[in-house]
């Protein structure tokens, strides 16, 4: 028998052999699935956190303008409370 011929057979041996070189396939395929898997539930954990993040982000933002009001570019208006005819007013008129 020549060495490449042994070789082959001892590579695909019968019984305990084979067994073991199928048990260790099974595992690795296992390995690699369960590893794509929790990939796959990473990259969906960390995509939910970054759109929970930003529906946050707005929802503060749209409080904000609420509360607050937009801002005019030319600064903050500045409204003087003066006594009319009809008592006080604040419409920035002066009257």
């Amino acid at each position: 028998m020549t060495e490449t011929a042994h070789t082959q057979s001892a590579f695909f041996a019968t019984g305990a052999g084979r067994i073991v070189r199928d048990v260790l396939a099974a595992i690795i395929a296992l390995a690699f699935i369960g590893a794509m898997v929790f990939l796959a539930v990473m990259l969906t954990a960390v995509f939910l956190v970054i759109a929970g993040a930003g529906l946050v982000t707005f929802g503060v933002y749209w409080l904000w303008i609420k509360v607050r009001g937009r801002r005019s570019r030319g600064g903050p208006e500045i409204l003087v409370a003066t006594r009319g005819p009809e008592g006080w007013t604040v419409d920035g008129l002066g009257s």
